[in-house]
């Protein structure tokens, strides 16, 4: 890991919550479009940015480590904080899911765990659960 980088990510959960291993604002803003409880216009915006995002971001393969046993359960995606354009999508929604009332929290940290995945835009580590 590059000495001083910070990495950032984007949670749904109240204070009380370990930020390591709760929910991500795109998993929740699946949730809540697939339930129908977004706006027409907020379900085609968040669409708009789950396309690019599948555009421009690498997949971490999620899926095959975890098969393979080499990521657990507790292996968390954080953005590299010079990852301007995914972020600034990201508070996009933010700004969505804080409409309907989830509560979203943003961290940074310099130690986000075991990192296990690096690409240009972000980090998977390994974060034990305390």
């Amino acid at each position: 890991m590059p000495e001083g980088m910070t990495y950032v990510r984007f949670v749904v959960g109240d204070a009380a919550a370990n930020p390591f291993w709760m929910t991500g604002v795109i998993t929740e803003a699946c949730i809540l479009r697939d339930e129908g409880k977004l706006e027409h216009y907020e379900a085609v915006h968040v669409q708009q940015i789950f396309d690019w995002f599948n555009e421009h971001l690498p997949c971490p393969p999620f899926s095959a480590k975890l098969q393979s046993g080499e990521w657990t359960e507790d292996a968390v995606a954080w953005f590299k904080s010079t990852a301007r354009e995914p972020i600034n999508r990201m508070w996009d929604i933010v700004a969505i899911l804080k409409e309907h009332g989830v509560a979203v929290r943003f961290f940074r940290s310099e130690s986000p765990g075991e990192i296990v995945y690096s690409d240009e835009y972000q980090v998977v580590a390994e974060t034990p659960r305390f």
